[in-house]
């Protein structure tokens, strides 16, 4: 594949994009009463009972989820923010109210978590899209920051970790890293 390259200037987005990052301000403004995690359920192939989560890594504050990241708003609302091929097969994607077949997966409610504690309570007042390109013709969104009204920031990005003890993640990849640190967003490469 071609160079990626973050694209800085918004006057280059396509109209597709600039549809896309309309759609997805309609999250603004909600405030997030609960925040669940998907993931496959692994543990289901191995005929264990005791389900246990894996979106846990080597850093406190930094997730791995291989699917997506629901908030609930107070309002009933239900925003996913997951891994989608919108774009191209590994970007970011984002769904307000609509249904999700979750058939092999399992669902960890994660709003106690310290990665997740501040955010609740609190209303999403702006978000920022980062889209990558990888040629001439494809740009794609690898990562979103949330803010909130608290001031703060919660940053998603369309990464893994290629091994489990990685201090780097590698993007285009069909799973999410979520971490509230901008700091370790960029040491680890989740950001630019």
């Amino acid at each position: 594949m071609g160079k990626r390259f973050r694209l800085e200037n918004k006057m280059n987005l396509k109209k597709e994009q600039i549809q896309f990052e309309s759609e997805c301000k309609y999250i603004i403004g909600k405030t997030i009463i609960k925040v669940e995690y998907a993931e496959i359920a692994y543990d289901k192939f191995n005929d264990d009972k005791n389900l246990k989560p894996y979106y846990l890594t080597h850093y406190k504050n930094v997730h791995t989820i291989n699917f997506a990241v629901f908030f609930h708003t107070e309002t009933g609302d239900i925003i996913e923010v997951y891994w989608d091929d919108k774009f191209f097969q590994f970007g970011i994607g984002v769904k307000l109210n609509e249904v999700s077949d979750f058939s092999g997966y399992q669902k960890w409610i994660v709003s106690n978590n310290e990665v997740w504690k501040k955010f609740i309570g609190f209303k999403i007042k702006d978000i920022k899209i980062t889209w990558e390109k990888i040629d001439e013709k494809i740009d794609y969104p690898q990562d979103i920051t949330l803010f909130f009204s608290n001031d703060e920031r919660i940053f998603i990005s369309a990464a893994s970790f290629l091994s489990e003890g990685d201090s780097t993640v590698f993007g285009m990849s069909d799973n999410l890293i979520v971490t509230d640190d901008e700091e370790l967003a960029r040491k680890i490469k989740a950001i630019n």
